[in-house]
């Protein structure tokens, strides 16, 4: 084998593995911003499985964070995602959930719902 080629072969399979880091970070990424979601938002668990009536102070705090970090598309994408699997795999009723933000006098781009469509966010 040629000293060239070698060469070749090892700047390839750097460029692989730089690669495939990226794409783990990526995932990690994300998965850090889903857990920083559904952390922010765990004051409103009481609220969201019917144990309290009404959304804490706290829950709503939590409300607004989210709301303030969702500068981009795809922050909201993000978190649109996130609520959604986090609606699809939880507890929470349906109702308390969709209607979480409206009594926390909050606006979402989407409705936390294990039904929404988040490709539909701008």
């Amino acid at each position: 084998m040629s000293r060239s080629s070698s060469f070749a072969q090892a700047s390839g399979l750097a460029v692989f593995l730089l690669l495939a880091l990226a794409v783990q970070q990526l995932e990690a990424d994300m998965s850090a911003s889903c857990s920083g979601v559904l952390s922010g938002l765990s004051p409103c668990l009481g609220f969201l499985e019917g144990e309290e009536d009404y959304p804490s102070a706290d829950c709503c705090n939590g409300m607004s964070s989210l709301v303030a970090a969702e500068a981009t598309t795809a922050d909201r994408l993000d978190a649109c995602e996130c609520l959604k699997s986090a609606a699809a795999e939880g507890s929470a009723e349906s109702t308390a959930a969709r209607d979480l933000p409206a009594d926390c006098g909050i606006s979402l781009p989407f409705t936390i719902s294990a039904d929404v469509d988040c490709s539909q966010i701008e």
